[in-house]
């Protein structure tokens, strides 16, 4: 599993498991180790390869609990940059999150799941919510935000500058965050 939460398959130790078993220190260095090892792969890819997978993504875990109110269930922090021209193909998670845009220009597309769109306050009022189309690219700004429950989606970095998010997830405990589909 990588910074992201990423699975393709269901044999994936949780983030849960790796600090049960090798502490905080350890989560940090297998952390780093894949940010590298992407960083690094993303590097070597030839331009005209198609990726398998998310390239140009980083993430930080900012924090993590679990709510005695939501036994099962975990409350973590994200922050997630995509690059230029970067994106995560079709994938889904467990549970619901909320998406806010920092910065940049995010493209999203709905596969599935309950997915409603709150555009950026003007003169300090939010629009009134928007439910998603299914199968059609949304362009978000700074400032909009989704309420997600058991999304599948596609994403993409549709800006010149990186696309800052900020995820709020509460999601089942030991399950991958986000699994890639095949």
């Amino acid at each position: 599993m990588d910074p992201l939460g990423i699975s393709v398959s269901d044999t994936d130790v949780s983030r849960r498991d790796v600090v049960v078993r090798f502490g905080g220190a350890g989560l940090a260095a297998i952390l780093l180790a894949a940010a590298h090892a992407s960083h690094l792969s993303a590097q070597d890819a030839s331009p005209a390869a198609t990726p398998a997978g998310p390239v140009g993504i980083s993430a930080t875990l900012m924090g993590t609990g679990q709510p005695a109110s939501a036994p099962g269930l975990e409350l973590s922090l994200r922050r997630i940059t995509i690059a230029p021209g970067s994106g995560i193909p079709p994938h889904s998670h467990p549970g619901a999150l909320v998406i806010f845009v920092e910065a940049g220009t995010w493209g999203y597309t709905a596969l599935g799941g309950t997915i409603q769109l709150t555009r950026a306050a003007a003169e300090g009022t939010p629009a009134a919510v928007e439910d998603m189309p299914m199968g059609t690219e949304v362009i978000l700004n700074p400032g909009d935000w989704l309420f997600v429950e058991d999304p599948e989606d596609d994403i993409r970095n549709a800006g010149e500058d990186d696309v800052v998010l900020f995820v709020a997830g509460l999601t089942r405990i030991g399950e991958p965050f986000t699994t890639l589909h095949e």
